[in-house]
């Protein structure tokens, strides 16, 4: 989106991303609050932000410039939570509510995996899968269906699955029917929704989606423990490559974007 005239669209990125940063800053110190206060358990303020942090991060897409440098921008954000992770498992510095809110126990070495698998992800998908408000041959929806996916779809497995009593199975983890229908509803739900933002075609995408948050969904049935963050990116990410050119030849947009100038 152009807010600013042409000339300043590089100013224009930077302060979008120093605006998303304080932003998804905010919103880690409000989960560690409403933890503090007692008003949700840490189990809930880690779904929170696995359900909230990508969705938050791929709304931001909207208010780049969308000139080649814009994923390169974007993704300083997640690139600094990376490194943070990184720094607090090497105790060189201490980041309580990174700690307490994104991990299981509070134990720091918990970050190296789950969430470290998805801001890795985050990164490399806002690059090579960068959409932004005007659909080109320069922008690419795979963005949209890894992190809709990966955040809401995968989020609410986990929050359904949990609660449920009955049809559940084991693979290489302990799962469940209604856990794996909750993802792929929402994981439809939440990639209709982004498509239909970021001014894509819906209806000629139905049977794209469909098939992709089938893979997908299969995928983290299979899948163990944490490596879902991995598996199901990856997933979606062959799916998206080899089923686009069948079901839609002629898309406006590419298949995978290169961010150069």
């Amino acid at each position: 989106m152009k807010i600013l005239p042409a000339e300043f669209s590089l100013l224009q990125d930077i302060l979008v991303m120093i605006i998303s940063f304080f932003i998804s800053i905010l919103f880690f110190y409000f989960t560690d609050w409403i933890k503090k206060k007692e008003l949700a358990s840490q189990y809930f303020t880690r779904k929170l932000i696995h359900l909230a942090l990508g969705p938050i991060f791929l709304i931001t897409f909207f208010f780049y410039s969308g000139e080649w440098f814009s994923p390169w921008i974007a993704v300083t954000i997640p690139i600094i939570y990376f490194i943070a992770i990184v720094l607090i498992n090497l105790e060189i510095v201490k980041i309580r509510q990174l700690t307490t809110t994104m991990s299981r126990s509070g134990d720091p070495r918990e970050l190296l995996r789950g969430i470290a698998y998805y801001i890795v992800v985050m990164i490399v998908v806002s690059i090579f899968g960068w959409t932004s408000y005007a659909i080109s041959s320069q922008n690419s929806p795979l963005s949209i269906f890894v992190i809709s996916i990966l955040a809401v779809g995968d989020g609410f497995a986990d929050i359904i699955g949990r609660k449920a009593n009955r049809l559940k199975f084991t693979i290489f983890a302990e799962k469940s029917i209604p856990g794996s229908l909750a993802m792929f509803l929402s994981s439809i739900f939440a990639c209709f929704v982004f498509l239909v933002l970021f001014g894509y075609e819906v209806i000629s995408m139905v049977f794209l989606t469909l098939v992709i948050v089938l893979v997908a969904t299969i995928v983290e049935a299979f899948s163990p423990g944490d490596l879902d963050n991995i598996s199901v990116p990856i997933a979606i990410t062959i799916a998206f490559l080899f089923i686009t050119p069948l079901l839609m030849p002629s898309a406006e947009w590419s298949m995978l974007s290169i961010p150069l100038p």
